[in-house]
This record gives C-alpha cells, sequence and structure tokens, in this order.
C-alpha cells in the first residue's frame, strides 16, 4: 500500500515540485496551501504517514499549525504523525525551536531528491518502528485481543467513564484440549474463543487476555442479569459449535466458559478492585458447575456449610494453567506472598535477591509516551524472569522485583540480561536505574536430623532399585530417575533441593559428563548440589575426566550396600558442615563488608560537603573508575575495590581550610601549593588501613601526569599504580561535567577535545580512549554532575 504524504506549503512551486518527487516514487501525495485548510482536510480525512510543513507561511505558519495538530490529535486519540519541516532558513535558533517542539526534522529548500527521499524514508521508517514497538507493547500476540498490561490500563479508562459489565471470562476445560489435540490445536480454540467473546459484547466495548485461558471484558451499556445471561449464552454456543468445527463432530471434551459479573459504576470505579470481585463471582460459578455466568452481589453471603473434596478444589485452584513467566501482583496480594516465600526461603536456606527498578523521563515529562513505555517494561519483566520470581508495581515508575533461588553471582547478569535486553529496544525517553538487596542464608545451625533425600539416575531399572533399596533401608529418602533429562525436569519443578545426586556416567541421549557441565551451568541452588558419578567402567581416563568435572566421589557398579552407604552419608554429613560454615563466614562477610561501605561512602560524603561546588563528586569519579574497570577486564571483586579506591581519592582534603577550597577567584601559588598536599595528607590517612594498601596509592597518586609532570612524585607512564590513572581520568572527566566556582561545566564536545588532547601527556591513553567511549555513549549527557 503506498504511503500517504501531504504536503503544506504556501508556494505553488515547491508543492508541485514536492508533489512530483514523491508520486514518482509511488508515494499517494496530498497538496495544501495553508495551515487552515490542512487541519480542516485531516478532521475531516484522517491523518496521513507523514506530514511535510512549511514554517514560513501567513496567517498561520508552521509551528501554529504542529501545535494545532498534536490537540486535534490528542482529542481524537490518535498517535503524533511525524512531521517534517520546510524551510530556506539556515537559522540554528529555527532548527532548536523545531526540535524542541516535536517535530521529526528539517528539509531545505530547494529540494534536493535524494535527500527528500532519504529523509522521508528514514522517518517513516523509525515512526512504523516505534507503532510495531505500541502494538507489540498492547496486543496479545496470539488472539489479536489487549494483553493483560494493556488492558488494565483501557478497562481502567472505562470503568471511570462508562456504564456497564466488567466480566472475568475464564475457559471450562480447556486443559484437555491441549493433553488431547495438542498445543497447536489448543492456540486456534483460543484464537476462536476471542473472536468469540469480541463479538458478543456491545459496540464500543473493550476485551483483553490476561492469562493462558483467562480473558476480561468491559461490556459498554450492559447493566441488567438479562443482558449478561444472553452474552453468555451465546458465548458457549458459540465455542460449542467453533470447538466442532476445529476439532470434528465427536469432540466430547465439556469446552465453554464461565463468566463472573460486577456492574459498573455501582460497586466502584476501580478496575482491580472491580476485577477481584469480578474473579469471586467466578469462582462461584466454577465451583457450582460451570458453562454459566454469576454477579457480584454485596447483600449475599458464602454458604459457609458447602463442603468441596479435595479433588473439586483442586480443579478450581489449578484448571487455570501456569505460564511460564514470573508473576505479577498487586500490592495487596504481593504484600502475603511476599512474607510467605521470605519464611519458605529462611526456612530451607535458599538465597532471594530484591530489585528496586526506577524508570524516569529523560526530558522530565512524565507523558502518555513515558507512561505507556513504563507499562511495557512490566511485560518485559514478566517475559524475562522465571515463573518462579514474582514482582509488583510499587507506583507509576516503580517495579520491585524478587529474585527467588538465585546465586549471588548470578544477581548482576539476570539484571544486566534483563535491562540490556530492554535498551535494544531502542525505546526513547526512558532512564532506568536500579538498586539490590541479596538475602543469604541466616541460620547459624542446619539441622541434622531432617531426612536426608538422594536421587538416583541410572537408565538401568535394576540399578535403580538396589540402590533405592540399600539408601532407604538407612533412612534416606529416594528418588529415582531414568535419564539425565528427567533429571533437569524434576530439579525445574521441585522446591525442595537433594542433599546428594548419583550419577550413571553412561545413558542413552545425556550422559553423566554432559549432565553435571549442565547441572553448575544452572543459575539456581541446584547447581551446588554434590554429585557422585555410578559407573562400571574401571579405567583412570574415566575416573580423572568425571572430579575433574567437580564429582565428589565415584562408586563402582555392582553397588556393595555397605560401601555404598557410607559414603553417601559421608559425604552428606560433610556437605552440610561445609555449607553451614560457609554460611556463616559469608553472613559475617557481608556485614562487614556493608558496614565499611557505609562509613566509606559518609566519610567521602562529608568531605565532598566541604567544598560547595563539588558535592557528590568522589561518589561520581567511584561509579566513573568502577566502569573504566569494568572495560578493561576487571574482575566483579575489582570493580568493587576500583570503587573504593576512588571514593576516598579525596579523603586529604579534610586537611585543606575551607576559604581555600571555596575560594572564587584564581589560587595564589601559596594556595595552589596548599591545595597539592591534599594527596599526600590522603595517603597518610589511609596507609593504615592494612587490608587494601591501594587505597593509599589511589590517594597518593590520582594527580600524576602520564608523561611525568604531576604531583606529588613526578611518576611517569606505567610506573603510576594502574588505579591512580584510573582516577585521574574520572576525576578530570568529573571536574570538566561539573559547575565550579570559577566556570560552568563544559559541553560534552569540549570535554571529548580535552580528553584527545591529553592523551600521553596528562591521561594514560588507553583509559582516556575508554573514557571517550563512555562520553560517545551518553548522548543525553546523564552522566553530567
Amino acid at each position: 500500500m503506498a504511503k500517504w504524504i501531504i504536503v503544506v506549503d504556501d508556494d505553488t512551486a515547491n508543492l508541485k515540485m514536492a508533489g512530483h518527487i514523491l508520486s514518482k516514487n509511488n508515494m499517494r501525495v496530498t497538496a495544501l496551501k495553508s495551515g487552515g485548510s490542512f487541519l480542516e482536510y485531516v478532521n475531516e480525512n484522517g491523518m496521513p504517514d507523514l506530514v511535510l510543513l512549511d514554517i514560513k507561511m501567513p496567517v498561520m505558519d508552521g509551528f501554529e499549525t504542529l501545535g494545532k495538530l498534536r490537540q486535534l490529535e490528542q482529542q481524537k486519540g490518535l498517535m503524533k504523525t511525524p512531521v517534517i519541516f520546510l524551510t530556506a532558513d539556515e537559522d540554528v535558533d529555527t532548527e532548536t525551536r523545531g526540535f524542541e517542539v516535536g517535530v521529526s526534522d528539517f528539509i531545505r529548500k530547494p529540494f534536493n531528491p535524494d535527500v527528500l527521499l532519504r529523509r522521508i524514508d528514514n522517518i517513516m521508517s523509525n515512526s512504523q518502528e516505534m507503532q510495531n514497538l505500541k502494538s507489540e507493547a498492547t496486543i496479545d500476540k496470539l488472539t489479536g485481543l489487549l494483553n493483560k498490561a494493556a488492558t488494565g490500563v483501557e478497562l481502567s479508562k472505562l470503568c471511570s467513564d462508562k456504564t456497564g459489565c466488567l466480566m472475568m471470562i475464564d475457559l471450562d476445560s480447556f486443559k484437555l484440549v491441549n493433553d488431547i489435540y495438542g498445543h497447536e490445536m489448543g492456540d486456534k480454540v483460543l484464537i476462536a474463543c476471542a473472536e468469540i467473546i469480541k463479538s458478543n459484547v456491545p459496540s464500543g466495548s473493550k476485551c483483553g487476555r490476561i492469562g493462558g485461558d483467562e480473558f476480561t471484558a468491559f461490556a459498554v451499556g450492559v447493566t441488567t442479569e438479562k443482558a449478561v445471561g444472553d452474552i453468555s449464552v451465546k458465548i458457549n454456543e458459540d465455542i460449542i459449535r467453533r470447538a466442532k468445527e476445529l476439532m470434528g463432530d465427536d469432540m466430547s471434551i465439556p469446552l465453554g466458559a464461565s463468566i463472573g459479573g460486577i456492574f459498573v459504576p455501582r460497586y466502584g470505579n476501580d478496575y482491580n478492585a472491580l476485577l477481584k470481585l469480578a474473579d469471586k463471582s467466578l469462582y462461584t460459578v466454577k465451583k457450582n458447575g460451570k458453562h454459566g455466568y454469576g454477579l457480584y452481589d454485596d447483600t449475599e453471603g458464602e454458604d459457609e456449610t458447602s463442603v468441596f473434596d479435595i479433588k473439586a478444589i483442586s480443579e478450581i485452584l489449578g484448571e487455570r494453567s501456569i505460564q511460564d513467566i514470573a508473576l505479577q501482583l498487586d500490592k495487596d496480594s504481593f504484600s502475603p506472598v511476599y512474607r510467605y516465600v521470605i519464611r519458605y526461603i529462611i526456612r530451607h536456606h535458599i538465597n532471594a535477591c530484591k530489585v528496586l527498578f526506577t524508570l524516569s523521563p529523560e526530558n522530565g515529562k512524565a507523558d502518555t509516551e513515558f507512561n505507556d513505555c513504563v507499562d511495557e517494561f512490566g511485560n518485559h519483566i514478566r517475559g524475562s524472569l522465571r515463573k518462579s520470581d514474582i514482582f509488583m508495581r510499587n507506583n507509576k515508575n516503580q517495579y520491585f522485583v524478587f529474585l527467588t533461588d538465585i546465586r549471588a553471582d548470578s544477581v548482576d547478569k539476570v539484571v544486566s540480561h534483563l535491562v540490556d535486553n530492554w535498551n535494544a529496544k531502542k525505546i526513547p525517553n526512558i532512564t532506568i536505574t536500579h538498586e539490590t538487596e541479596f538475602i543469604g542464608n541466616n541460620s547459624k545451625h542446619v539441622k541434622t536430623d531432617k531426612v536426608k533425600k538422594v536421587i538416583v539416575v541410572d537408565d538401568d531399572v535394576i540399578n535403580l532399585q538396589v540402590a533405592g533399596k540399600i539408601l532407604s533401608s538407612g533412612g534416606i529418602h529416594v528418588v529415582a530417575l531414568r535419564s539425565a533429562e528427567a533429571l533437569f525436569d524434576y530439579l525445574e519443578k521441585e522446591a525442595e533441593m537433594p542433599d546428594l545426586i548419583l550419577l550413571d556416567v553412561k545413558m542413552p541421549g545425556m550422559g553423566g559428563f554432559d549432565a553435571i557441565k549442565k547441572l553448575h551451568s544452572l543459575e539456581s541452588s541446584a547447581s551446588k548440589i554434590p554429585v557422585i558419578f555410578l559407573t562400571a567402567d574401571e579405567s583412570e581416563g574415566s575416573e580423572r575426566e568425571g572430579l575433574s568435572l567437580g564429582a565428589m566421589d565415584f562408586i563402582r557398579k555392582p553397588f556393595v550396600p555397605e560401601v555404598l552407604r557410607l559414603r553417601v552419608n559421608n559425604l552428606i554429613e560433610l556437605v552440610t558442615l561445609q555449607n553451614q560454615l560457609y554460611f556463616e563466614v559469608e553472613q559475617k562477610t557481608r556485614e562487614n563488608k556493608n558496614l565499611f561501605i557505609q562509613i566509606v561512602s559518609a566519610l567521602a560524603a562529608a568531605i565532598d560537603t566541604k567544598d560547595e561546588y563539588t558535592k557528590g563528586h568522589s561518589s561520581r569519579v567511584a561509579e566513573y573508575s568502577k566502569m573504566i574497570a569494568k572495560r578493561i577486564g576487571y574482575s566483579d571483586a575489582r570493580q568493587d575495590e576500583m570503587y573504593m579506591i576512588a571514593i576516598l581519592h579525596d579523603v586529604g582534603k579534610i586537611g585543606i581550610p575551607n576559604p581555600v577550597l571555596n575560594k572564587p577567584g584564581k589560587l595564589t601559588d601559596e594556595e595552589y601549593e596548599l591545595i597539592k598536599r591534599h594527596s599526600k595528607m590522603g595517603a597518610a590517612i589511609l596507609k593504615n588501613i592494612d587490608n587494601d594498601p591501594k587505597l593509599e596509592l589511589g590517594a597518593m597518586h590520582h594527580h600524576e601526569r602520564y608523561d611525568g609532570t604531576g604531583y606529588p612524585s613526578g611518576l611517569k607512564g606505567d610506573a603510576i599504580p594502574e588505579e591512580a590513572r584510573i582516577i585521574a581520568v574520572a576525576d578530570a572527566y568529573d571536574a570538566m561535567s561539573s559547575d565550579r566556582s570559577y566556570r560552568t561545566h563544559l559541553t560534552q564536545e569540549m570535554i571529548k577535545d580535552e580528553l584527545r588532547m591529553g592523551m600521553g601527556t596528562q591521561f594514560d591513553p588507553k583509559l582516556a580512549e575508554i573514557m571517550l567511549e563512555i562520553v560517545e555513549e551518553d548522548k543525553d549527557y546523564k552522566f553530567r554532575g
């Protein structure tokens, strides 16, 4: 389909030229000669794909026309149409003003055909990409209905503004479709049900898919029980008819829909609160036979005499499929689940991590586009994390995430993966920050009287039976599995991990050696389960390879009962003791580290307050230094050390008089010599910290220059400690990007020029190049102090 371009210009020659160029390249062109006629035209005929708008026109210029276009789009609930300004003006101020009001680009007159076409193509490609992102953020890919996040947004608006019925719709017996006919047929049934629901609610209503086989709809104008009943009957009739068309007339699955409804605004306007009440009505329908509807009535109490068997309760609770995504809850629901999970991880010695994501608009304006991005970030979290993770939206721009069963060294990987994948979408106008709190095992006493649990993995049934009999006779709970694949399925589904795995070396499919490699690569506590290999192979090579892969021991087949029992029990007791010691040491180390960081940060902040123009300087230099350290290959531990060295680099300023530090004019030679003394003062303060002598070196040498002309020691090149060379670059960047008593901050271009000029003289060239890369990537100058 040809792209539609509207050209608005009071000059007929320009209209003809633009029209000729564009139509020649298979674009549909509409030419209009004034801003007023353009606004009347789009109000009656709809919005084009792109507008070419002249700036200087009589009566209404391009800026006024653009402002009124945006008002019209907002009134009609339309996305912003991309606009390119046409101008013969070379004035930079005009161009700046244009970009400030949201114009997509500028094209100079007279037109260069190639430039005109290339710029239009670029803008329209970007616009199409944004529309696709918008669609992905709001539409459920399978059914075409609104997705869960968009459903919440759109139905909240309807609940606030319209009268009708909010309906929670759950498919009955849908799981049997997947089990009997396969998931491909299940998808076809879901698509058909979505179409049926959408076609049976009144015009103006909205529908969404909020779970595997769960839907919700706001039926506009539906205010009576009879109307809800008619919709329910029609939906159920259409589902059976359509299901038989898809699966055959002999289809005997009792498919249908149960509907829980609540009238709006009779019981309020809050969508989330109303949905809970509708779900309560749905629950009543489910337990009373399904294939029908129920309406919330606050005058009716529950029948406390009703008794259900375990099968009925399990069906009600478990029929809805559990998707392989993180669980998002509202605040009220999150709190009890969070408290339960905390108790569970403490009881079972499992690690977890809290992550708080905060999203901010880069332009400072929390507009509709920003709010849409925040909604989409919630969907991104749901799809990126595991189904064992939970999260909630804390407020309009924050998400609180709880990662369960995760190693400390995996937290950064998970968070970075989530943020990097989001950044790869290149969604504009949003900045994401996060903070984490790791929850390790606080237990100082590991119970030794609990039943020991061992998984035995062997493709030979006889071996499984023999091992199970030997170990269970000693009070050990045994789980027997016939393949490595079955082992990983078991570990994913089971919350309680075994104490030990007995793993056969040679099995069809995945062998024991490949299995232990995969086990150790898991980002959960399962990766730390000790493994003993089972083998009939007497060769040293096999045993050497197994032990090198991390196995704790080898046990020969056929089993000697007493040897098997002793080795298993001894190894479990050894690992239990090791874990107990590890947790105690880890806890104390973490407490000491946190205390040290807090003390150091407080000290650095206190020092920064001496200089009213450099508040926050030390922490910013520490962050930049850590970024450089990461890029040159420092380990996580060395990056943390680099941060500590850098945050204390100016500790010597505590001995410099405030009038000198805050002098607005140029320093005298005597004052400058006094300032220079802060390096040696800092080193003297820090030299007594024996655990990390590099703290002293960072303070002492961060003003050395690469060419040897710095102070206090005049060191040159690689003779300057690398940590001090890193701080020198980070320190200079913060000084240049911050307002000082004698000047305002420099522009990014000026900073880049200074960094290049200082390569090999003031700075280590390699480190200055890395800082340049960081500045280049910081397009919006976010790192400015």
